[in-house]
């Protein structure tokens, strides 16, 4: 049975896919009115979306308390990796360390082979999409529901942070090779490699986002 859909979310959603597409660029304003006139809805409507975004970061309010697609600063991005790597290498050690049956790594393989399915020229957005896939089932594995919970509250700032991934991936194969090896290090249980993989992944993404 279709949902119906409001006002509301249907103007979030749309705000949300073009800011995370690379649509609207980091430093954009978007006042109200012009958002009401440009998608043919009420102020209020407007209102309610945009607050519905700053909400979960994806974009913020300026002095002017215009809404702005929100540039994180170099601090910004090293914050957001510093909480994925509190998530992450410790769902990383769990899983190898406990030796976790193949079945509980079953969605992770099934993320995998859906990145390793996209075509060698498939749009950036499919490819981000399907990295946080991947990071979001080897999350769920770990079978805590508050750490899957903290993970969540990261997703659209990592969102953000691929959309300016995509210089860094010119061969969207070698994305796909660094989660392989992760996942291989995992299906193995070599803990160490597991998480010396994962490090050096979340690594790479900070200094190519920092120009380090």
């Amino acid at each position: 049975m279709l949902q119906r859909v409001t006002a509301v979310q249907a103007l979030t959603e749309e705000l949300r896919r073009q800011i995370l597409n690379g649509d609207l660029q980091p430093g954009s304003k978007l006042p109200e009115v012009e958002l009401a006139e440009r998608f043919k809805v009420a102020r209020p409507t407007v209102r309610t979306a945009v607050q519905h975004l700053v909400e979960r970061g994806v974009l913020r309010r300026d002095t002017g308390r215009s809404a702005i697609v929100p540039e994180l600063s170099r601090a910004d991005v090293r914050d957001v990796y510093f909480a994925r790597e509190a998530v992450e290498l410790h769902v990383v050690d769990h899983l190898s360390d406990r030796g976790r049956s193949p079945a509980g790594l079953q969605p992770v393989q099934q993320a995998m082979e859906r990145m390793q399915s996209l075509p060698a020229d498939a749009p950036w957005s499919d490819v981000a999409e399907a990295d946080l896939a991947f990071h979001t089932a080897l999350v769920e594995a770990a079978g805590s529901t508050r750490l899957d919970r903290l993970f969540r509250g990261l997703l659209e700032e990592v969102r953000m942070c691929l959309v300016q991934l995509e210089a860094h991936y010119p061969r969207r194969a070698d994305l796909a090779d660094e989660h392989r090896r992760i996942l291989d290090a995992l299906e193995a249980k070599d803990a160490a490699a597991a998480r010396k993989l994962m490090r050096a992944h979340l690594e790479s993404a900070v200094n190519a986002l920092t120009d380090v």
